[in-house]
C-alpha cells in the first residue's frame, strides 16, 4: 500500500490517494449499507450495495419463508462479492474519480506517481516520463485560459 498526493490545479486543494487493497471499504461497504462509498465519490457502487441490503431486508417480508431463504443466500453472496470487489478496486476507483474531477499528481515525475498510475490504470501507456508533466501543464494552461 502506498499513498500518493493529488493536487487540483485550479483550487490548489489536495487529496491523498492510496494504492492496493482497501480494508475500510471492504469492511464498511457491506456493513454500513454502502454509505461510505457515497462519501468517497462512488455513488454507483454505493447504490448497488444499498439496493442489495435493502432487498435483503425486504425479501423476508414480501416472500414466503421457503423462497426467502434461497433469495437471502443469493443476496448475501452478492453483497460479499461486491464488498470484495470494492475492497480490491475501491482505491483505484476513488483515484480515477479524483482525476475525473481535475486532480493531478502533485509530483507527476515521481516513482510513486508512476506506480500509482499503473496500479490504477489511469495511464496505461507507460511511465511518468512519457507525458504526466505534459498533461499537468496542459491542465494548468487550460485552467488559466
Amino acid at each position: 500500500m502506498m499513498h500518493v498526493l493529488l493536487r487540483h490545479p485550479i483550487t490548489g486543494s489536495t487529496k491523498l490517494a492510496t494504492t492496493g487493497w482497501s480494508w475500510p471499504l471492504f469492511l464498511s461497504a457491506g456493513g454500513l449499507m454502502g454509505i461510505p462509498l457515497f462519501f468517497r465519490g462512488l455513488a454507483l457502487w454505493g447504490t448497488a450495495v444499498f439496493v442489495i441490503w435493502s432487498l435483503r431486508l425486504a425479501v423476508p417480508l414480501l416472500v414466503g419463508d421457503g423462497a426467502a431463504d434461497g433469495i437471502d443466500w443469493i443476496l448475501t453472496a452478492a453483497a460479499i462479492g461486491l464488498s470484495g470487489y470494492v475492497g480490491a478496486k475501491g482505491n483505484a476507483l476513488i483515484a480515477r474519480h479524483y482525476m475525473t474531477c481535475g486532480y493531478i499528481f502533485a509530483r507527476p515525475d515521481s516513482v510513486e506517481a508512476r506506480i500509482a498510475a499503473e496500479s490504477w490504470g489511469a495511464w496505461p501507456s507507460g511511465p511518468a516520463s512519457e507525458g504526466f508533466s505534459g498533461r499537468s501543464e496542459r491542465l494548468v494552461q487550460k485552467a488559466v485560459d
